[in-house]
């Protein structure tokens, strides 16, 4: 998408976000977020793989958020039940509600099933220039510029992700590094950060590779972070309130800009699996 359009029938125009993405801007006043048609939305996800609906009146609260959700599919249920607070604790038990680094990861590769889309809704969000940015990779994007000989490699590689269930979510996970998108086929990246040394946080994940000794699997995720973090694939998010943002789960890899403690930061987050659902790799 080139240039900002807009239909005589509309009163929003669509333009594109750097290096991937769309933002869709209310031109009226007072125009709900559910104004865009759900199916013209989830075909502009599909193609763009985010997209940010900005400048509309938004969700009075979670349960009209998880309504919306429900209008584009299944709503995945969590222990917590479907919509989860991003938010900072006082005093958090896992790096999900801390303000400090958080691996580069996929929603749902802990759950039954890996939802297709993620819908956000900010309520607050500290300024651009204060951290706090939520991080996109384009994974699709990447592997299409990578070398024959470096997708082959990458095929070939299995990893283990295990994780203590303190929260929400724990288990262990054992799933190839590339996968074909469960709708379109092309490969994808599935792929869980490891904690970078020198870094700590709360529960973090133990990430092996298999088949790999010790200094030839430092070496391959190093290799996969390297590019992950190509600013060509990633886009960083600034949130401002009111903003929703529905992505392309079975595309993207995500993680949190660390902010410090205090600043405001609420999102709130529906995932909605695919049809039919996508089985994660979790064990057991």
């Amino acid at each position: 998408m080139s240039s900002a359009t807009t239909t005589p029938d509309t009163a929003w125009a669509t333009g594109p976000l750097s290096p991937f993405g769309a933002l869709v801007t209310a031109r009226a006043p007072g125009l709900p977020f559910t104004a865009p048609p759900v199916d013209q939305v989830r075909t502009l996800v599909r193609r763009e793989h985010l997209v940010v609906l900005r400048g509309f009146t938004p969700p009075a609260d979670g349960s009209a958020l998880e309504a919306y959700g429900r209008s584009w599919g299944e709503v995945l249920e969590w222990s917590f039940g479907t919509v989860f607070d991003v938010l900072a604790h006082e005093e958090p038990e896992d790096h999900a509600f801390d303000t400090s680094f958080m691996p580069m990861h996929w929603d749902g590769m802990y759950a039954r099933f890996v939802p297709e889309f993620q819908v956000f809704h900010c309520l607050t969000a500290p300024a651009a220039t204060e951290g706090g940015r939520t991080l996109f990779t384009d994974t699709t994007k990447l592997l299409a510029d990578v070398g024959a000989d470096t997708l082959a490699r990458w095929r070939d590689v299995v990893l283990h992700y295990r994780n203590p269930k303190v929260s929400h979510y724990g288990g262990l996970v054992i799933s190839p590094l590339v996968e074909p998108h469960p709708v379109t086929g092309a490969p994808t990246l599935r792929f869980l950060e490891p904690v970078p040394e020198g870094v700590e946080i709360l529960n973090p994940p133990n990430v092996t590779v298999a088949d790999h000794g010790p200094e030839e699997a430092r070496a391959l995720v190093d290799e996969v972070r390297s590019a992950l973090y190509d600013p060509r694939y990633l886009y960083a998010h600034s949130w401002e309130p009111g903003d929703i943002l529905i992505t392309d789960n079975y595309t993207l890899l995500h993680t949190r800009e660390p902010y410090r403690r205090g600043l405001p930061r609420h999102l709130q987050r529906v995932h909605v699996l695919g049809d039919p659902p996508h089985r994660s790799h979790l064990d057991g």
